[in-house]
């Protein structure tokens, strides 16, 4: 079974439509969701697992993943909860910025009952991001959905992905994130995520990437934009360069990366158990040539869902 169940946030991405950011388009969108999808595009099969409002917003939302073949089995609509949106500038580089408006909305309420439902025999791997690591309640959630995916051994896979904004204070984030690393077979890193954790435990950032290592986690992945990436293993590390591209909007780029990763690990190499995978260095080192062609196809065009590539885009 190869099948992906990305647990999180399901948003609207408000997308300016010219370059002064002076009008926006409601999009389906949230990192998790955005796995989900990129995960479906390339060929795989993926479900989302999340909170999701009764608004005018839920259907547009529900049906833009079901467009993308991403199941819904486990999205739970929230009684008398809002959608969560959050405003994307860009500038001159395609490079963006977020505005949340995330105040007690849906993704914050699923509940560990929700996660009942689960049936873990049909997956292979479960990702999420920081996201759900915001508030006490959905961080609970979080933790207990990793429980259940390692108890039923499960590959976990975490784009750290920081939005600083969300939390209500700064200094609460590395430990939150870090609770995290004992379930987690793969971690996903930005360069600037990496010195802003490490600043925090007060280490170097080598010293806080083998921190994560010494935790169990087999792979990390650091991401620099377009700059070349880093794997690290605790018996190897490579770095590759992206290719070169101009950027029309990054916002799925890491999305894209990790979903691509993922897809490459869980449908190549099928003799070999996947968590055996983490360990050869020649996989790993596709995985990652693979995630980088998808990332950067992502941000050839504006938006989330429709900006992540197809199999055919990146072979």
């Amino acid at each position: 079974m190869t099948k992906l169940l990305s647990l999180g946030e399901l948003l609207i991405d408000m997308l300016p439509q010219d370059s002064q950011n002076s009008a926006y388009l409601p999009i389906a969108g949230g990192a998790p969701a955005n796995v989900a999808v990129g995960y479906a595009k390339l060929g795989g099969k993926a479900a989302f697992c999340g909170g999701m409002g009764d608004d005018y917003f839920a259907k547009q939302l529900s049906n833009a993943l079901a467009q993308y073949n991403v199941s819904t089995e486990y999205l739970f609509t929230i009684k008398d909860s809002q959608t969560a949106m959050v405003i994307v500038s860009l500038d001159e580089t395609g490079e963006r910025s977020f505005n949340f408006y995330r105040h007690n909305t849906a993704d914050l309420l699923l509940t560990c009952e929700h996660l009942a439902h689960i049936n873990w025999e049909d997956l292979s791997t479960l990702h999420f991001c920081s996201n759900t690591l915001t508030d006490k309640a959905i961080a609970r959630t979080t933790i207990n959905a990793l429980k259940l995916a390692k108890n039923n051994h499960k590959l976990v896979s975490f784009d750290v992905n920081l939005r600083y904004s969300l939390w209500q204070n700064s200094n609460d984030i590395e430990q939150n994130v870090h609770a995290c690393y004992a379930y987690c077979d793969i971690v996903k890193l930005s360069r600037d995520e990496l010195n802003f954790l490490a600043e925090q435990t007060q280490q170097t950032p080598d010293d806080y990437l083998q921190s994560i290592l010494d935790t169990d986690v087999s792979l990390v992945f650091l991401t620099d934009g377009p700059a070349p990436a880093t794997v690290y293993h605790n018996a190897f590390a490579f770095t590759e360069a992206a290719p070169i591209i101009t950027a029309v909007d990054t916002t799925s780029a890491g999305d894209a990366f990790i979903a691509g990763v993922l897809y490459y690990l869980n449908h190549n190499d099928e003799n070999i158990l996947l968590t055996d995978k983490l360990n050869n260095q020649q996989i790993v080192k596709r995985a990652l040539n693979f995630g980088l062609r998808c990332g950067s196809k992502a941000c050839l065009a504006k938006g989330a869902f429709p900006a992540l590539p197809m199999l055919v885009d990146v072979v």
